[in-house]
């Protein structure tokens, strides 16, 4: 009977897991309170990780929804596809997105790879960062471009709007790629609010110390799969356990490490970690 019983639970929490919970979107909302002095409150909506691929209607009908947000910016911190079949509803849908000034992205290690579960395997259990199959890159990003969605491939951009100026710095993808750090952030101005935009926040430990107002990143998906007085299950990143999500502070970078809107199509489940988008409300202290 006992048996019968934990055999039946197993088989909801995997169904659970499997067909609800990355299912189940969320919006979260954070306000971060800047030192700098900007003339007025913005917004960021801040998308990761949703490895789009060929069938995407929840993820659509969540997303559509978000417009009624009214952001100043949207900024999406890779792997936003998962395979070729990805790239076309993928700029679909963020060719619909609304954001009052601009929208921004960078590259994750799903956007230049496209990971079979042989290629999965030996990323989670041997390191080996470079699967088999690519994915065509130049297309993917000549699309975005094209679309209206600005990608900063180390890259930085300055934005000006409302009587203020910004800068939006965003960097290749940490994983797969070699990065160049002189040209993400020559030419810094102090005093303009630092934006930066990385697919994965190990490259905190790597660039040299620039002031930087916040950090955006995603790549861990939270985790993923969070157990009780564990946390999350996968990591994927250098960075403590604690950063796997959420907001943070950390040798004078304030930090937000989203969750992710999906998950690859080869490793599905979450548990306890719903996918989200988050809105950030940027105000001066």
């Amino acid at each position: 009977m006992i048996e019968a019983i934990l055999f039946i639970i197993f088989v909801g929490v995997f169904l659970y897991a499997l067909l609800i919970e990355p299912r189940w979107f969320r919006l979260r909302r954070i306000k971060v309170c800047t030192k700098k002095k900007i003339p007025r409150d913005f917004t960021i909506l801040h998308l990761s990780d949703t490895h789009f691929i060929d069938n995407n209607e929840s993820k659509r009908r969540f997303l559509m929804s978000l417009n009624s947000l009214q952001p100043d910016f949207i900024c999406v911190t890779g792997d936003i596809i998962d395979n070729n079949d990805g790239i076309e509803p993928a700029v679909e849908i963020l060719s619909q997105m609304q954001a009052r000034i601009g929208k921004f992205a960078v590259l994750g290690n799903h956007d230049y790879w496209d990971y079979h579960i042989g290629d999965n395997l030996r990323y989670h259990l041997f390191g080996e960062k470079r699967p088999l199959h690519q994915n065509d890159i130049e297309r993917f990003c000549r699309r975005l471009t094209a679309s209206g969605v600005t990608v900063l491939r180390d890259e930085k951009k300055n934005v000006s709007f409302d009587g203020m100026t910004i800068r939006i710095s965003g960097t290749e993808d940490p994983v797969t790629q070699q990065m160049n750090f002189h040209r993400t952030f020559a030419d810094l101005n102090e005093e303009v609010f630092h934006l930066l935009l990385t697919h994965v926040l190990d490259v905190l430990v790597q660039i040299p110390k620039v002031p930087v107002d916040l950090v955006l990143a995603g790549h861990t998906h939270g985790g993923q799969v969070r157990l009780p007085f564990i946390g999350g299950f996968m990591c994927g990143f250098q960075m403590p356990r604690r950063y796997l999500e959420g907001f943070h502070e950390m040798n004078g970078y304030v930090m937000c490490v989203s969750r992710g809107m999906g998950a690859t199509r080869t490793l599905i489940p979450r548990f306890f970690c719903r996918p989200e988008a988050i809105l950030i409300e940027v105000t001066s202290l």
